[in-house]
């Protein structure tokens, strides 16, 4: 054993550890370092980011300031076991001694030999380490072409919904306009209606107005030539009565009938007899009574052309006006 000042802190035994397994692994006749089941973990992890530092190798040490390096390998066959376990002790122990510490002791554990025709299971489960790992980035591949696909495909769905949406709105703002200007046109359509009906019934409030003074123009006019016409039928009616009256006393005298000198005088006085004065005045009373029933006639039938008139104004009373003078002149005609 050699020993030597040096010093090493608990924080460098990791360094030593890698420093030691790099010098037992450049030794000739070393396949590995570490058993072969240690071996097949340590790949493992490896493959997967567990490995430890060194692995076969292990680095402990004490107060005394004394360090001990194990270290497990194993052997290329035809290699002699003790001259390359003597080899690995010379090479680890080179290698510890920059670190300073004072007492360095190396034991080698040779845990098998490899030959030409043994399987090397390290390297198997290497591969399948590297197989399980490409599988499990194929696997990762998959799944974030699966997600990314999916993203877009959410994508596409949110921009479809989103271009619905815009032609949704879109419709319902044409819809609205559409309903705005229909109103519009609708209420223009209505007012314009409106005051075609109002100048409508305007014009048919004139013309029945105008119709209305029309008629009761006429209907004065008829009134006034009615009354003419009976002013002159009682005129007429007068005079022919005067004249008949006139020729009934005339004829009245009887001078070739003998009579006393009173009755002589008094004729050529201008007397009558009682008999022919009662028989003048009845017939005088009798024409006059006939010019009035001329005249009460005309002022109905005046009255009647005025109500027809009025009929013709305001067609849809329930009442005629001609029924109601009717009954005015029933109810004033004198009875016969």
């Amino acid at each position: 054993m050699t020993t030597i000042d040096a010093t090493i802190e608990p924080p460098d035994l990791d360094a030593a550890a890698t420093l030691a397994a790099t010098a037992a692994s450049s030794v000739p006749g070393v396949h590995a370092l570490g058993s072969l089941l240690g071996r097949a973990s340590d790949a493992v992890r490896e493959r997967v980011g567990l490995a430890s530092t060194a692995p076969g190798v292990k680095i402990d040490t004490d107060r005394a300031d004394s360090v001990t390096a194990t270290v497990s390998l194993v052997v290329d066959y035809p290699h002699k076991l003790h001259e390359v376990s003597d080899a690995v002790r010379a090479a680890v122990r080179s290698a510890l001694e920059p670190l300073g510490r004072g007492t360095i002791d190396v034991d080698v554990v040779v845990t098998g030999v490899f030959g030409p025709f043994d399987r090397d299971v390290v390297a198997e489960a290497e591969e399948r380490a590297d197989a399980v790992a490409a599988r499990a980035s194929e696997v990762a591949d998959d799944v974030k072409d699966r997600t990314d696909a999916a993203v877009a495909r959410a994508r596409e769905a949110a921009g479809d919904v989103k271009d619905r949406t815009d032609a949704a709105v879109a419709r319902a703002s044409e819809t609205v306009d559409d309903l705005k200007t229909r109103a519009t046109t609708t209420v223009d359509d209505a007012v314009a209606r409106s005051k075609d009906l109002a100048a409508s019934a305007s014009d048919t409030v004139s013309v029945a107005v105008s119709k209305t003074k029309d008629v009761a123009a006429g209907a004065a006019a008829a009134v006034e030539q009615t009354v003419q016409a009976a002013r002159e039928r009682v005129a007429a009616a007068d005079a022919e009565a005067d004249i008949a009256a006139a020729d009934r006393v005339t004829e009245g005298l009887e001078p070739s009938r003998p009579a006393d000198e009173a009755t002589v005088r008094d004729t050529a006085a201008g007397a009558t007899t009682p008999d022919a004065t009662a028989a003048d005045a009845t017939t005088g009373a009798d024409d006059r009574g006939d010019v009035s029933d001329v005249v009460a006639e005309a002022l109905e039938d005046a009255a009647i052309d005025i109500a027809i008139a009025a009929d013709e104004v305001r067609p849809g009373d329930k009442t005629p006006a001609t029924d109601s003078v009717q009954a005015v002149v029933e109810d004033e005609r004198p009875p016969s």
